[in-house]
């Protein structure tokens, strides 16, 4: 499928194979929203009404996304390549950021119930819930497949060579492997106790803490 609304010239588009005389309601409806979304209050949960999801929306030029934040949880940095987005939050409070590479600036707010924020089309943006509660809400793209690139996976999880990544984030391999480790998914099937790779860090310093310093010094490396 191409990524790309197309300027359409009839009302809609209906997948190919398509028999439209059979057409009704349920096309143009889409159930799982939030159906599908299991709230975890211990994760970040995003569930999707793109194009993919929603056929509906071939051509339309908008998708959606219900957010689900539990306590402590973010959506990491990320941009969306092919539209902006207008985030709305249903319960807050939840805390967005924005980096606006040309200024060398990073805007952040701390948005209540009923509050919207823009993100601009290809701007690095994040949301976090610093609150003990959950924290929802949902998101309008100017785009039928607008896209998502998280930059912690693109980064660390891309296969970059490790003497890369520590040379441009001026840190050793071993916290590169700790992130690396941090990032990876879970393995299905039993869990199995896995050590972590040795850490340099300073005493007192988690490998949480560790983390988020080297994405917050990618952060301003972004910005300049």
């Amino acid at each position: 499928m191409d990524p790309r609304d197309p300027d359409i010239l009839t009302d809609f588009i209906v997948p190919p194979g398509t028999n439209t005389s059979l057409l009704d309601g349920a096309f143009f409806t889409y159930t799982g929203l939030i159906s599908s979304n299991a709230a975890d209050p211990a994760k970040f949960t995003a569930t999707k009404a793109t194009a993919v999801e929603f056929p509906a929306l071939l051509g339309q030029s908008v998708s959606y996304a219900a957010l689900v934040f539990g306590a402590g949880t973010l959506n990491p940095p990320h941009i969306h390549p092919r539209a902006s987005e207008l985030l709305y939050v249903v319960q807050g409070p939840l805390m967005v950021g924005l980096v606006d590479e040309a200024a060398g600036k990073v805007y952040t707010q701390t948005l209540q119930t009923g509050d919207m924020f823009v993100f601009p089309k290809g701007m690095v943006h994040f949301q976090y819930n610093a609150g003990t509660e959950l924290a929802r809400a949902f998101s309008t793209f100017g785009g039928a497949s607008p896209g998502t690139v998280s930059l912690p996976g693109a980064i660390f999880e891309s296969g970059i060579d490790d003497n890369v990544l520590e040379k441009s984030f001026h840190v050793d391999q071993a916290t590169v492997e700790t992130l690396k480790h941090d990032l990876a998914p879970a393995a299905p099937g039993p869990t199995v106790a896995v050590a972590p790779p040795p850490s340099t860090a300073a005493p007192g310093l988690s490998t949480r803490s560790a983390a988020l310093a080297v994405l917050v010094g990618f952060g301003a490396a972004f910005c300049l």
